[in-house]
């Protein structure tokens, strides 16, 4: 009974969490896409035009600084990226809903069924203690609940996010322009952190609710224990955010989703 209690929040959690991607095919966010699309293209048209220019006289004057084969790659790679960017959003989002389903779905660490007289003697020393250790479990219950329902909302909120990074990845491409330029790096970790982030907060519930149930063998430190962890669940979005940002994970990848997303663009137009 436990069990099944713990899967179907973790299940509730997840579904949130998997409908939230619909946002990317509501009118008005695939409007505002196509207009930023617009809005890209036309800028790019532009600094092209300016940058091949720029890189001729440069030639004729003999400056070893002319780079016109560079200019080109560099504005297929953006051109490319501005036309894949809703496809590569939904697509890393749906990826990290799926890890968020599988993790919901791994077995506990035992059998709860087992060990139900951990969580019977809690209830039994909820009952019986004094009033400072009964006002003590009380107020960690209560916080643990209050960040269980931030946490719920945290997915919904993860919604906007997610269509904000959508519409404003368009523009973030144009800095593929520039070698220099860190705007599409920072908008893929971005959409990293935020994919992940489900999966993340769903395994740290599901291991806060396990050391609720079948921790130790006592059910006061389980119940800290739970509350620990349901806290780091609620931090876990910006911990994820730090990781990737500092590890060198967002820039590796997005190396080979900008080169991805150029290769699509090539076989689409020679189609």
């Amino acid at each position: 009974m436990i069990d099944s209690a713990i899967s179907l929040f973790l299940s509730l959690l997840n579904g949130i969490n998997a409908i939230t991607v619909v946002v990317l095919d509501l009118p008005i966010v695939n409007k505002a896409i196509v207009y930023c699309q617009g809005v890209a293209f036309s800028i790019v048209a532009v600094k092209f035009g300016y940058e091949v220019w720029y890189n001729h006289i440069l030639r004729q004057d003999g400056d070893p600084d002319a780079d016109l084969r560079g200019v080109l790659i560099d504005f297929a790679k953006a051109i490319g990226m501005i036309g894949a960017v809703p496809w590569i959003t939904k697509q890393v989002y749906v990826l990290g809903t799926a890890f968020a389903s599988d993790i919901a779905n791994l077995d506990g660490a035992g059998n709860p069924l087992s060990q139900t007289s951990s969580l019977v003697t809690l209830l039994t020393n909820i009952m019986v203690s004094a009033t400072t250790g009964l006002l003590i479990i009380a107020v960690a219950v209560l916080a643990a609940l209050i960040i269980f329902l931030i946490v719920l909302i945290q997915a919904f909120i993860r919604a906007a996010e997610l269509a904000m990074v959508a519409v404003a990845g368009t523009l973030m491409a144009l800095g593929l322009t520039n070698s220099s330029s860190q705007m599409f790096q920072t908008w893929w970790r971005e959409l990293l952190s935020l994919s992940l982030a489900q999966a993340t907060q769903i395994l740290l519930l599901k291991i806060a609710f396990v050391t609720l149930t079948i921790g130790t063998p006592n059910p006061l430190l389980n119940l800290m224990f739970f509350t620990g962890f349901m806290w780091v669940t609620y931090k876990s979005p910006s911990v994820l955010k730090q990781f990737i940002y500092s590890s060198g994970v967002g820039s590796a990848v997005g190396g080979a989703a900008r080169s991805i997303g150029s290769m699509a663009l090539m076989r689409r137009m020679m189609r």
